[in-house]
């Protein structure tokens, strides 16, 4: 890909991100956390809602893994109150999209943010039902017509009844075309878990899936199938998933489940979600609480405080690099 520094100055306009230090957790209007002995973590709200999850079934940062820094690091977190308010308060064009060659610089241009809030507004969007892999405007017209000489992209392409890779047999063929020729940026920190799911689940079973009404599964699969044909987006499918987007995160659901992520190498359960400038931690309680004193829980929170600090910074400037290198707006 070309080359295009002068997107640098055009980041630093749009993104002037102050990462500021997060010593101390911020409040979700937590009024317990507590981790119990059967896997399970207890979380209640000042709302007294409360909520158990399955510690198995969490996401979980490994010693090994603050993110294993690819090119960026995602977690599948919550959209915080600031980020969302910010949303609400900023004037919006009334097509999203418009004048934009890519989905990423269309989606940007009204979400803010970085990678982790393009990539969470995706899912969130398709968690939601608000964006469709199938919708009338992603279908591909069906056409005799072949370019002379034949491209690359119309080679990929062309058995593609949408603009995107949806049944089994089309997303194993373009992962695996992008894996031999080293073109997963854009699956590049996306949890494997989902790539795999995206890989294995047939066709047959993602309507059942549907059938149950497991959306968040099916979810992440079409996160995965959406990253894959996101290159071959036209301006008007790129002007629907923004409109469609958009209009999922400003009615962003206040009662969505709060994220609860598990560091490994300390024993924690931490709530996050992510605030304008990046990841934030709104709570911590550790395995063994009852058994540290007061400067171990300190000196653990501040010690994952620090990583988050770091996978925030380093994610601004993954952004900051991708935008210079990559995308073209």
């Amino acid at each position: 890909m070309k080359k295009t520094w002068p997107l640098l100055s055009f980041v630093f306009y749009l993104f002037p991100i102050p990462l500021c230090a997060q010593s101390e957790p911020k409040s979700l209007s937590i009024s317990e956390l507590r981790w119990e002995l059967d896997y399970q973590i207890y979380l209640k709200l000042a709302n007294d809602s409360a909520y158990n999850y399955d510690i198995r079934q969490l996401f979980h940062i490994t010693p090994s893994n603050p993110g294993d820094l690819s090119d960026y690091v995602y977690y599948p977190v919550n959209l915080g109150a600031d980020y969302i308010n910010s949303l609400s308060a900023k004037e919006q064009p009334a097509v999203p999209g418009t004048g934009h060659k890519t989905l990423w610089s269309a989606l940007h241009a009204v979400l803010g943010g970085g990678w982790p809030h393009f990539t969470n507004c995706l899912l969130y969007s398709l968690e939601t039902r608000q964006l469709s892999l199938t919708a009338p405007l992603m279908k591909r017209p069906v056409t005799k017509w072949k370019p002379t000489p034949m491209t690359e992209s119309y080679r990929r392409t062309k058995g593609w009844d949408y603009y995107t890779p949806v049944g089994k047999k089309e997303t194993i063929k373009e992962y695996k075309i992008r894996e031999s020729q080293n073109e997963l940026g854009d699956l590049s920190g996306i949890p494997a878990e989902y790539i795999e799911l995206a890989l294995k689940t047939s066709d047959k079973e993602i309507e059942r899936l549907k059938g149950k009404g497991e959306n968040n599964t099916i979810a992440k699969i079409e996160l995965v199938k959406l990253l894959l044909g996101i290159n071959f987006l036209g301006e008007a499918q790129i002007n629907y998933i923004s409109a469609a987007v958009l209009n999922a995160v400003k009615s962003y659901s206040e009662n969505k489940l709060p994220s609860v992520i598990i560091f490994d190498e300390f024993d924690a359960a931490a709530v996050m979600s992510l605030s304008t400038s990046g990841y934030q931690i709104d709570d911590i309680v550790f395995k063994e609480s009852a058994g540290l004193s007061e400067t171990d829980k300190k000196s653990r929170t501040e010690a994952i405080a620090g990583i988050i600090n770091n996978i925030n910074e380093y994610n601004h400037n993954s952004f900051v690099n991708r935008l210079g290198n990559y995308y073209r707006n």
